[in-house]
């Protein structure tokens, strides 16, 4: 047999290698059994398993996903482990898929059930998905599978750090969110963490923290800002703000080494306002 040139057969190798996996392995589930191989994306390639859902973990710097199917009895599942990098883009994808109301997980940061057909699960660096193959999840089964997952994963199981840089005060709990890009559809506004707030009479309003941008500062962010929106001086400090079609007024201000602000406010009174509620 005529042996192929040493780059011709990296080559025909490398056309194999999206599918194959630096890292095989799959944690063992208890009280479940692997079925067939594990397969392994990375960003690359992630759309030849979930097509155009891919661009949402791109743009959270997906590092490999892993999927398998799991066996207890006659059900089948197929689990997704995305590994995300960070426990703050595990969250944002998370957060961004979520259905409204979540459970209480131990050994989970969040997780989330929506019989009879798919259970979500946060931990970590860990974004989970579990998707019935076979039989139906319900409530009981789907809360006792997302729990052996979580005890196989490794990272911790709380919230990341970050979502301390919301304020407290008033903040709807479960409301958090985490915007890698584009936050209000703006292109300037980029890794915002978001969350609601509830205010005098009941009335909620969102509020949010621009982080710094990669190897930037606040005061960096901020003058990138300045040069686009408004500023007005408010109670002896800067305000930047800008008019949103169809959402309303936006305002941020300094604080913390970082920008605070607020969307959606009826005019620049209410924003005022609701800025002085965001930073007492």
């Amino acid at each position: 047999m005529r042996r192929l040139p040493f780059v011709t057969a990296l080559m025909i190798v490398g056309l194999f290698l999206p599918c194959v996996a630096q890292d095989t392995e799959f944690p063992a589930v208890e009280g479940w059994t692997q079925e067939g191989e594990v397969r392994v994306y990375t960003a690359d390639n992630l759309w030849e398993y979930i097509n155009g859902a891919a661009d949402l973990f791109v743009e959270y710097d997906v590092l490999t996903c892993r999927t398998t199917d799991l066996v207890s009895g006659t059900m089948v599942v197929t689990v997704d482990l995305y590994d995300m990098g960070t426990p703050l883009n595990a969250f944002g994808v998370y957060a961004r898929e979520r259905p409204e109301a979540g459970v209480a997980l131990a050994g989970a940061a969040q997780a989330a059930i929506s019989p009879p057909y798919q259970a979500l699960l946060l931990k970590g660096s860990t974004y989970v998905k579990v998707n019935a193959v076979e039989g139906e999840l319900t409530e009981h089964s789907g809360r006792q599978l997302l729990e052996v997952i979580a005890r196989a994963l490794p990272g911790e199981p709380g919230l990341p750090a970050e979502l301390d840089l919301l304020p407290s005060d008033g903040r709807v709990a479960g409301s958090e969110g985490y915007q890698r890009r584009g936050f209000l559809g703006l292109s300037e506004l980029n890794d915002c963490l978001h969350a609601e707030y509830r205010g005098e009479g009941g009335r909620t309003w969102q509020g949010f923290v621009v982080l710094p941008f990669a190897g930037a500062s606040a005061e960096s962010t901020w003058g990138a800002l300045a040069g686009a929106w408004e500023a007005i001086e408010h109670g002896g400090h800067a305000v930047l703000l800008r008019e949103i079609p169809y959402t309303g007024v936006v305002g941020v201000v300094r604080g913390g080494g970082v920008l605070l602000g607020v969307s959606g406010a009826a005019d620049r009174a209410e924003l005022l306002l609701r800025l002085d509620a965001l930073t007492p």
